[in-house]
C-alpha cells in the first residue's frame, strides 16, 4: 500500500528494510490497520487496510452514504469465515481512496451484510 501511494521508493539506498525471516513476531499477522480514509470527499473512519486480503469489501450502508455510485455486476461469490456464501450487490470500480494526501484507485465489492 505504501509503495502504491508513492510513499516509499524501494530503490532508495536510505530506505531501511527488515528481514521478516529473522523477526520475532509480537502481533499475529491477522491484525490489520484501522485508519480513516477519504472517498469522494467523505471521511470513512476505522477502515481496515489489509494488503493480504483477496478482495476489498464495503458495506451497502457506506456505499449509500457515498451517493450510491454505479455498480457493475460482480462475478464472484464471497464466503464468510464459517463458509456461508454471499453474493455481492456489485463491484464499485476505481474507487478513489485518499490517504496521506495521495489517491489510489481500487475496486471494491459492495455487500449487504454486517461487516463485524
Amino acid at each position: 500500500m505504501l509503495y502504491a501511494l508513492g510513499a516509499i521508493d524501494p530503490s532508495n539506498a536510505r530506505l531501511i528494510t527488515f528481514n521478516i525471516d529473522n523477526a520475532e513476531m509480537r502481533l499475529p499477522p491477522s491484525i490489520a490497520f484501522q485508519i480513516p480514509v477519504t472517498v469522494k470527499n467523505v471521511v470513512i473512519h476505522r477502515c481496515i487496510i489489509n494488503e493480504g486480503a483477496s478482495t476489498c469489501v464495503m458495506s451497502i450502508d457506506v456505499w449509500k452514504k457515498l451517493g450510491s455510485p454505479e455498480l457493475v455486476p460482480s462475478m464472484i461469490t464471497l464466503r464468510s469465515y464459517d463458509g456461508r456464501p454471499s453474493q455481492p450487490q456489485g463491484l464499485y470500480q476505481n474507487v478513489p481512496i485518499k490517504l496521506a494526501g495521495k489517491t489510489v484507485l481500487i475496486d471494491v465489492e459492495v455487500v449487504d451484510a454486517p461487516l463485524d
